[in-house]
């Protein structure tokens, strides 16, 4: 009798909080709504990279078939391809009339290797991006400490840096 009397709770128990949870989910559950196409713009861009440090290998990097530089630039997830371009210390490298399809809100991912024997300082890369003489994007992507230097920097065609949008 016990033994029956342990199964008729469990089961309202169980089945109450199964009842309970699957009307919550219904309630909760959204609705899909259909995203809206974004319009893509054909431009041709400049892209200005000064690094503080020389670019090296990482020695930590995974070592895979398909080997990435010591330098790594990405535009809307597409890889920009500056694998022999000299990148040291200082020095404003130009990439140049590059085609790219931009929506209205883009992102330019940069990652580098400082020298290991420089892990003490802190390093970074300024990245400028241009089209037709306008600024879309003008940052400085710090590591810290010696680490990689990596970051995304965002920007929209609508905006450009500097201005005010408050009007």
């Amino acid at each position: 009798m016990r033994f029956l009397l342990c199964f008729v709770i469990w089961i309202v128990f169980v089945g109450g909080l199964y009842a309970y949870t699957e009307k919550r989910d219904r309630a909760v559950a959204p609705a899909r709504a259909a995203d809206p196409a974004q319009a893509k713009v054909q431009e041709r861009l400049s892209i200005e990279l000064t690094p503080t440090f020389s670019v090296e290998d990482d020695p930590f990097a995974l070592k895979t078939e398909e080997q990435n530089g010591p330098f790594e630039l990405r535009l809307n997830g597409m890889a920009v391809d500056i694998a022999d371009l000299p990148i040291s210390r200082g020095q404003t490298l130009f990439i140049r009339d590059l085609g790219f399809e931009l929506a209205d809100h883009n992102e330019v991912f940069v990652k580098a290797s400082p020298p290991v024997a420089e892990s003490s300082l802190t390093h970074g890369i300024r990245l400028r991006l241009l089209s037709h003489d306008r600024v879309l994007a003008d940052e400085t992507v710090w590591s810290s400490g010696g680490g990689l230097v990596s970051g995304t920097v965002t920007f929209s065609l609508n905006d450009t840096p500097g201005t005010d949008h408050d009007h």
